[in-house]
This record gives structure tokens, C-alpha cells and sequence, in this order.
């Protein structure tokens, strides 16, 4: 649906979300939030999915439950695209709740420092520091330092680093509770992808890129129990700068909420704004605004959510178009242990320079920039839990996409990556087949395996899916020995990536990526521990990315201690 139909909606609607943002930001100058913006959806169990749904949302879930049918809940990511690169580069994270001893000694104190070194040149450095002045409220900083300064190709020529603070704090009153952070995320890294290995005879920073990004993050959120109505408001202002010389500044704002009519029938809301504006070779003002009302009805049986998706997709002096989508989405638990659903929906994302970047660092300068649309999607799936630990989840997707996106090498240098998109005419199809299942021992071990299947279809001008997996599937596993040593394993299978090298004219498919990694973490004391992260053990030499080979076996061995 075009613009007419939504012109006085949309003439009101990015008034009313920026004077809500606007106060939130205001509001939130002291709180606890995440650096990094997530543009991810999480499906849960046919509700909206809040922070606080621990009142409200947990009235409204078990009215008239028979208790003796625990709620199923499935976990399924909803990627914006088929596009999921995981970090192979050794991840070392501060230990949060759960049931490991690392974790639970991790609880008692507030602050923790590590530290390490590995082969490659690798230098780690982590560290928080915090104070709580009561239960709900607490301040901290973070930091981390993550270097390899010798890389896969030409020592020096290939390295990395990545540099970061945050300082966050959460305060909580009777009603309301308030988080934010302020933080800053420094990376660089080098153009290194040269088939001849050996020709690094001109200085390193002829190839060396890296960007800056100051990043504030605010929340607002229902803090009352028994409240009618529950909420949450989040806000995020983002400045991003390159080495070359361009920059993104980027606001966005979302509001989810409900209220329950009945026992049964909850009306729900949500409501989001991004702001962006891009400053290249020219300055580029793009908006996004979505307001998605729906209604629930849920039962000890089934639930019911139905709404409509209402967007506005805007660029300065070039185009203002309006979309409606509806959203149905049906769940059935028919026997114990067991729910199935399914549904369809549209939607519009958001394809900013700062979210292109996390995907591939290696984009090149005046990065095309369109907003992915999703006009259609059917979805069915089904989960079931057993008593004895295990679950399993399906699910069955097909989506047709307006301007998706692919990377793929810049027609004159092979080194660098454009975003191309599908053209005005051409839909993209894709089908996906996705899968998990779960099994744990309780205090000895955790498994999880993953896997997705992607099939493409109407690509048109594109011509291929350059650089999206046919297939690609993730199995992480966590041990305990005796309460003193910690083992942990992940295994990445990814297949089916393709590049082409416009310079040569020459479509290459790159090698599957194999990649198995170990973790170890000897509890010395409460306080100290030992770890040890050895990454590509199988020293397989692959490409995410066309010409830009990954490091073979690495190790990180360092110390962590807890105060």
C-alpha cells in the first residue's frame, strides 16, 4: 500500500516516537545497557517478548492453566536475513548467573580482571569493576582489549584489534526502573586479501582501515507488579566514523507493551523509529517507522495474535513509501510436552552502515545503503520437551524479500566488498529449514546443536546468493569435572558460499568451514582461575569471505581473577 493511505498517520506518528525517545533519553542518563545494538528478534511464547515478563505477561500466560502443563517455549532466532557469522577468534566473556562453579563463584563478587596471551601475536585484556547500593541498583565499567598483531597473510599486514569501554548503570523505584550505558568500541584491521601472498612490499597502512563508535543506550520499564498496563521503552544513540572517512550517526527507539482486557485477551503494542543519517561522498537522511498493534487471546490450549504491521520507510528528496502487513500467529499445545505453531508476517529492516560493518569489516568506501523488505513470510514449526533433558524444535520458513542484500568483491578491487542488492523487479525467495535440539545433565554437561538449511531461489539480477550459506550448523558443549575444571567445545559447519571476482570474471566456490574449538578453565581458588582457549584445532585453512583466509590453530592461555 502507498503512501496516500497512510499520510496522516504518518505526519503525527514520527512526532509522537521522537518526543517519546527524546524523554527517554533525558531520563536515562545513568544506566545499564548493551554497547552493540542487536537487530535480532527472538521468538517466544506467543507474547510479547519483555524484560519484565515476570508480572504482568506471567498473569496473562497462566490464566486458567491447568498447572500440571508447563509452558513450552521455543527459542528460535529470527535472523533479518539468512546471514549468520560466527566470531572464530577466541571469545572471552565475563562470567554471568548460571549453573556452572564458574559462574556461581562469578556471582558472589562484582568485580573480575583477565588477562592472557596467545600465539599470533594475541594480547586479552578484560575488566569490570562495580558497586551495588541496593538490590535493584548498580554501577559499574567495563573494559576489553582483544589484539592479534600478526594475522594469516604477511605477518603484520593481516592483524586485528578491537578496544572497548562501557560504564552502565540500573537504578529501580517503586514503578519504574531505569538503565543505561555509555561506552565506546574501537576496531582495526587491514585490507589483507591478495592472492599473491608474498607481495606486502609497500607499507602497512596503505591497507589499514578501522572504525570508531560512541554509543549510549537508555531503558525504561515497568517496575510494578500488579500495574494494569506493562512496558518498555529503549532508546539508542550511535556515532560511527571510519578510517575512511565516512561516518553514520544513528538513533533508533522502540516501545513494546500491553494491557490485558480479560484474563484471556491481552491487547499488545509496539512501536520503533531509526533515524539515520550518512555522511560519505554525499549526506544520506534515512528514517524507519513502524507502529505494530495486535490483540492476543490465550487459552490453557491454544493462543491467538493478530495485528497489523504499519511502516513507513523514508529517504530525503528520493522516495517516502508506506507498507501494511498482517500478522496471524496461531500456537497449539495439543498433548504435554508438546506445542506447535505457525503464522505469516511482513516486516522492513533496517541495513545501516554500523549493522553492514558487524556483518563484513571489509566493505569498501560509498557503501550502497537500502532498508531489506520483507513482504511475506510463512512459518510453521513444532517443539517438544522431555523429562529426561532432551528437547526438540523444527521449524519451516518461506520468505519473499524486496532489495536483499548480498557482499560480494568490488568490480576493481578484489580486496574490498560492495553490498548489491536485488533490483526493483526481481523477488527473492527463500526457504529455510531450521533445527535444535538440546540435552543436558544437570551440573555436568550441556549439549545444543543447530543447523539451518537456506534455499534461494528468484535472485535476478543478482545472479547468486554471494557469500549466504546453503547450510550451516553450530554444536557447543559445556562439561564439569569435579567442580574444579570447566571444558567446553564448539564445532562450526558452514558450506554452499560462493564469491565471484568481477576483475577476472571468475565465479569461486569457497571451501566448507570446519572449525572446532576448545576451552578449559582450571579453578585454582574462589578467586583465581586458570583458562586455556584453543581455537581452529583442526588448522583448517578457510574463507568466510573470498580471499580473506582465517588463522590457523590459535591459543589464548591466561588468568581470571574475581574480587
Amino acid at each position: 500500500m502507498q503512501n496516500s493511505s497512510f499520510n496522516t498517520i504518518y505526519t503525527r506518528l514520527p512526532l509522537l516516537l521522537i518526543a517519546l525517545g527524546c524523554s527517554l533519553q533525558m531520563k536515562a542518563q545513568k544506566k545499564e545497557g548493551e554497547v552493540k545494538t542487536d537487530e535480532i528478534e527472538v521468538w517466544k511464547e506467543a507474547k510479547v517478548n519483555l524484560p519484565q515478563a515476570n508480572r504482568i505477561f506471567e498473569k496473562i500466560s497462566t490464566a486458567k492453566i491447568d498447572n500440571t502443563k508447563k509452558p513450552i517455549r521455543y527459542e528460535f532466532i529470527e535472523r533479518r536475513l539468512p546471514v549468520e557469522t560466527p566470531e572464530f577468534s577466541p571469545t572471552v566473556t565475563m562470567p554471568d548467573k548460571g549453573s556452572t562453579k564458574e559462574n556461581e563463584f562469578a556471582e558472589r563478587y562484582n568485580n573480575i580482571i583477565r588477562a592472557g596471551i596467545g600465539n599470533y601475536g594475541h594480547t586479552f585484556l578484560e575488566g569490570h569493576g562495580g558497586f551495588s547500593t541496593g538490590e535493584d541498583n548498580y554501577h559499574g565499567v567495563y573494559v576489553k582489549h582483544n589484539s592479534f598483531r600478526l594475522g594469516p597473510i604477511g605477518a603484520n599486514y593481516s592483524g586485528q584489534s578491537q578496544n572497548l569501554i562501557k560504564v552502565h548503570s540500573r537504578t529501580s523505584f517503586s514503578s519504574v526502573k531505569l538503565a543505561g550505558a555509555l561506552g565506546w568500541e574501537r576496531r582495526g584491521f587491514d585490507y589483507y586479501a591478495y592472492n599473491n601472498q608474498t607481495n606486502f612490499n609497500f607499507p602497512e597502512s596503505q591497507i589499514f582501515n578501522s572504525w570508531n563508535k560512541f554509543n549510549f543506550t537508555g531503558t525504561v520499564s515497568n517496575n510494578n507488579k500488579n500495574a494494569k498496563v506493562d512496558y518498555v521503552l529503549n532508546s539508542n544513540l550511535s556515532y560511527l566514523f571510519t578510517h575512511l572517512k565516512a561516518n553514520e550517526l544513528v538513533w533508533n527507539a522502540n516501545l513494546k507493551g500491553v494491557y490485558p482486557l480479560t484474563e484471556q485477551l491481552s491487547a499488545l503494542l509496539e512501536g520503533s523509529i531509526v533515524i539515520a543519517q550518512r555522511q560519505d561522498s554525499l549526506t544520506l537522511y534515512r528514517n524507519l517507522y513502524k507502529v505494530k498493534p495486535t490483540f492476543q487471546f490465550k487459552n490453557d490450549l491454544f493462543s491467538i495474535t493478530a495485528g497489523l504491521n504499519i511502516i513507513n520507510d523514508r529517504e530525503k528528496n528520493t522516495f517516502n513509501n508506506s507498507y501494511l502487513f498482517p500478522i496471524v500467529k496461531i500456537d497449539v499445545q495439543p498433548i504435554e510436552g508438546v506445542k506447535v505453531f505457525a503464522g505469516y508476517e511482513g516486516d522492513v529492516y533496517a541495513n545501516n552502515l554500523s549493522s553492514l560493518l558487524t556483518e563484513n569489516q571489509w566493505l569498501g568506501r560509498f557503501t550502497q545503503l537500502r532498508n531489506t523488505r520483507k513482504t511475506a513470510d510463512y512459518f510453521a514449526g513444532a517443539k517438544t520437551t522431555l523429562s529426561n533433558g532432551l528437547s526438540v524444535e523444527a521449524k519451516i520458513s518461506y520468505a519473499r524479500y524486496k532489495d536483499f542484500y548480498v557482499f560480494n568483491s568490488n568490480s576493481t578491487d578484489s580486496t574490498r566488498f560492495d553490498v548489491m542488492y536485488s533490483n526493483d523487479t526481481t523477488i527473492v525467495k527463500v526457504t529455510t529449514f531450521s533445527g535444535q535440539a538440546s540435552y543436558q545433565i544437570p551440573d555436568v554437561w550441556r549439549s545444543n546443536f543447530k543447523f539451518d538449511v537456506n534455499v534461494y531461489s528468484g535472485l535476478g539480477n543478482l545472479e547468486n546468493a554471494w557469500h549466504r550459506p546453503a547450510f550451516n550448523a553450530t554444536w557447543t558443549n559445556t562439561f564439569t569435572v569435579k567442580d574444579k575444571l570447566l571444558l567446553a567445545s564448539d564445532f562450526y559447519f558452514i558450506t554452499g558460499l560462493k564469491g565471484k571476482n568481477y576483475v577476472t570474471n571468475r565465479e569461486v566456490k569457497l571451501n566448507s568451514i570446519i572449525d572446532l574449538n576448545l576451552k578449559a578453565t582450571y579453578l585454582l581458588s574462589e578467586h583465581l582461575d586458570l583458562f586455556i582457549s584453543v581455537n581452529n584445532i583442526l588448522n583448517k585453512s578457510y574463507q568466510r569471505y573470498l580471499y580473506y583466509p582465517t588463522q590457523g590453530v590459535n591459543f589464548l592461555g591466561g588468568l581470571s581473577y574475581s574480587f
